[in-house]
């Protein structure tokens, strides 16, 4: 392959685990809860991969079932302190991070080998896979690119086209009109965040497989970074493909640059700081994006029927 269609695939690949967490914060931010925890929940996520590989005999599908229930815990417990507890979810959210990082550091000392990992399969679409030009960079992915692409799809779906995301703009907007309607407003927000939590720590899992192994808060602001993509795609799941695909590839060029010509001669801590440039860019240009009405409010229902 040429440097660029190099560039594009690691961007693509490097898109991945963004682009799981900034989906699961989408469907958490739209029924009305900000998960500042993100990046506790991704790195618990890839600890949980890596556990998983240490101990099933370094098999990546049993790190990412352990990765899938480590997202249910989280989501619980994040669903109990932002929802019925009604912390302060800013707060609530970066004592979480703090939380996961200083766990997870402990317990990889003794539960995880860091320089044990494994990998999803590539998988090459027949007939796809031989375009010229396109398809080595498109079609000859790891399995959960693939699979990333049909969940922004199927949450695009839920979103804008299902019963749940009509109820979930509801209680984002005027929970307390929603439940003068009948909605449970609390019981769709710990769906939400259960969901949303479960798609995160994914992100991290596939974090986990594509880096050789796990290290001490190696996340490295990945989490922070899916909330800057869902703001500056509006909460539309297709636009957040597209600004992950960005961030993705801005994180390649540090090890591509080298190779793209003039790109060689840009100082290399210029490059690894790109993408959290780019958050700080994005930040500004989505001013005019407007968060749902009662995103981040705590929410008491008038009466008990949750």
């Amino acid at each position: 392959m040429s440097p660029v269609q190099t560039l594009f695939s690691l961007g693509i690949a490097l898109m991945v685990p963004m682009l799981f967490a900034a989906l699961g914060e989408l469907i958490i931010e739209k029924a009305g809860v900000l998960n500042v925890g993100i990046e506790g929940v991704m790195l618990i996520g890839a600890f949980s991969a890596a556990v998983g590989v240490n101990y099933g005999n370094g098999s990546i599908w049993i790190g990412l079932l352990i990765a899938i229930g480590s997202g249910i815990v989280c989501g619980i417990i994040l669903a109990l302190l932002y929802v019925r507890l009604g912390t302060d979810q800013i707060v609530t959210g970066i004592m979480f991070n703090i939380l996961a990082f200083g766990l997870t550091t402990t317990l990889a000392v003794k539960y995880v080998h860091a320089s044990q990992s494994s990998q999803f399969p590539d998988w090459d679409i027949p007939g796809l896979h031989s375009i010229p030009g396109i398809g080595d960079v498109l079609f000859s992915q790891d399995v959960l690119v693939y699979a990333s692409i049909v969940i922004a799809a199927l949450v695009w779906y839920l979103t804008r086209q299902t019963w749940f995301g009509l109820y979930s703009r509801a209680v984002s907007e005027y929970p307390r009109a929603a439940e003068s309607a009948g909605l449970n407003v609390w019981r769709l927000r710990y769906v939400a965040v259960i969901l949303g939590c479960v798609l995160t720590a994914v992100g991290g899992a596939e974090l986990f497989a594509n880096s050789g192994g796990f290290v001490a808060g190696y996340t490295n602001g990945r989490g922070f970074i899916a909330l800057a993509i869902v703001v500056l795609a509006r909460w539309n799941a297709f636009y957040v493909v597209a600004a992950a695909l960005l961030f993705g590839v801005a994180q390649a060029l540090q090890f591509e640059a080298d190779k793209l010509g003039f790109l060689g001669d840009v100082p290399s801590h210029v490059l690894i700081a790109l993408p959290y440039i780019l958050v700080l860019v994005a930040v500004v240009f989505a001013r005019g994006s407007r968060y749902p009405a009662a995103v981040g409010i705590p929410f008491r229902p008038t009466r008990s029927s949750t």
